[in-house]
């Protein structure tokens, strides 16, 4: 009996450990509600995508600042100290050392800065990342667009790809490379928060790349590189409230620009100008000129005999298209313009009385520093309020005490309410309104009939100071 309970047992045992050695996993794990997914026989241990994503981004970052460091160079310009007013023999002691950086762009020593690290050197010591010091030159600078090129005496010298500024995007990733507070080649990354960055008031030209990488004193004139290692920038300036703080936000120059500037510069040329002065579009504007958005640039002054004229183009016409590129503001238009090449045939699309035109320019080549174009300074020689304007009839004692030259007429502006629109866009006592929705007013009768024109938005055409006429675009819905 024993033995055959030993033998019911053993058998047991068998059947069990048979049952293990046998055993599959279903094809399918159900997991709640009757949800079925498929699972492989042979599943492996989840990969640390996360982990391997991060070391790869690593990787991009590396390799990209390889590439351009040992084109990065590190420039001390010797300057004259503020405080010293010796303007003969000046000796190192009376000499304060501004640092910046740069990067080589040609094997022959052409190195691309910002104008305000090169601004007014007496002299300047160029240190390259091989170790060695050399002392460079100005070759050219524009204080317009803050880009200077300087030279060094030295062959066959590492070189920066450049890439295409005009196609970046923002949250791309980048790096900035430069020596901050005389730390050499440092880099640091970032995103790019923004594009066009304008009305800054820090350049006359401004249509900035906005990023969040650490740019510091000792930084600016370096460059903004992406990860394939091409440079789409220079390092220029930071943003700061009181001027002492760095608050994460930094701007620099499109590559585009500099690189247009830097060809012309080497051959010996200058930028282009096409002589307009323009204005920004703002909601108003573009409501009147039934635009969906803001967009493009308004000409506000065309100089006699500019290629501006010859080509057809006039005051008041709205540019929307130059080279086939849509102009985003009136910062994006003097860029293109400044990067077109002199003499080189340009189609301007604009819109003008409501229909759209194309003229073709031809740019020339601007004689000195970039600047933007002023309209000419020269003095030749019963009342209704709206809009929060109070106006009344144009008379010689209103016209001589404000400067008004004999030939002009219209409704002289008395008085401007502080909480109105008119005031915010800049109307003030004093001047004179010349045109209504670019219809003539001679006096208070015409300017009444004028004004029940229909339209959200009235441009008003007005002479301040005897000589500055100005166009203003002001809604209706906040008189």
């Amino acid at each position: 009996m024993l033995s055959f309970n030993r033998l019911v047992l053993s058998l047991s045992v068998l059947c069990i450990v048979a049952g293990v050695l046998l055993y599959n996993p279903p094809l399918f794990n159900l997991q709640g509600k009757g949800e079925a997914v498929a699972v492989s026989r042979n599943m492996p241990a989840p990969p640390e995508s996360g982990l391997s994503l991060a070391l790869q981004l690593d990787r991009l970052n590396c390799d990209a600042a390889k590439k351009v460091k040992p084109t990065v160079v590190a420039i001390v310009a010797r300057k004259a100290r503020k405080d010293n007013e010796e303007t003969s023999t000046r000796s190192e002691k009376s000499l304060q050392q501004d640092f910046g950086s740069g990067f080589l762009i040609d094997a022959n020593g052409f190195i691309l800065t910002n104008h305000h690290v090169v601004e007014g050197a007496l002299a300047l010591d160029v240190s390259l990342a091989d170790g060695r010091s050399v002392p460079g030159r100005l070759v050219r600078s524009d204080p317009s667009s803050d880009i200077a090129l300087v030279k060094i005496e030295s062959g066959s010298l590492p070189v920066a790809r450049l890439g295409d500024s005009n196609g970046l995007e923002a949250g791309q990733r980048i790096l900035a490379i430069g020596h901050p507070f005389g730390l050499l080649q440092t880099v640091s990354s970032g995103i790019i928060g923004a594009l066009g960055r304008s009305d800054l008031s820090l350049l006359p030209y401004e249509n900035f790349i906005q990023t969040d990488a650490a740019i510091s004193p000792g930084s600016s004139g370096g460059p903004l590189v992406n990860l394939q290692g091409e440079v789409v920038g220079i390092n220029t300036a930071i943003y700061s409230h009181s001027g002492k703080g760095n608050h994460g936000i930094s701007f620099a120059v499109p590559i585009n620009l500099a690189r247009a500037l830097a060809e012309r510069w080497i051959q010996g040329g200058n930028i282009s100008r096409i002589g307009i002065a323009t204005v920004y579009v703002d909601r108003d504007m573009a409501d009147y000129f039934k635009l969906p958005r803001p967009c493009g640039a308004f000409i506000s002054y065309v100089e006699d005999g500019s290629p501006a004229a010859e080509g057809g183009l006039l005051a008041r016409d709205l540019v929307l298209e130059f080279g086939g590129r849509r102009v985003r503001d009136q910062h994006d238009l003097r860029l293109m313009i400044a990067e077109q090449k002199p003499g080189q045939v340009v189609k301007v699309g604009v819109q003008r009385a409501g229909e759209e035109h194309t003229f073709e320019v031809v740019p020339v080549e601007s004689a000195g520093p970039a600047q933007p174009l002023s309209p000419p300074q020269e003095q030749v020689a019963g009342g209704s309020r709206i809009f929060g304007i109070t106006v009344t009839t144009l008379t010689r004692e209103l016209a001589a005490s404000n400067g008004v030259p004999p030939s002009k007429a219209g409704v002289a502006v008395i008085d401007v309410d502080p909480e109105s629109a008119a005031w915010r866009k800049g109307v003030r006592p004093g001047g004179v309104i010349l045109e209504v929705n670019e219809h003539r007013v001679e006096d208070i009768g015409a300017f009444d009939e004028a004004m029940t024109s229909p339209g959200e938005v009235t441009m008003f055409k007005i002479l301040s100071r005897g000589y500055d006429e100005r166009d203003y675009f002001i809604r209706r819905s906040e008189r």
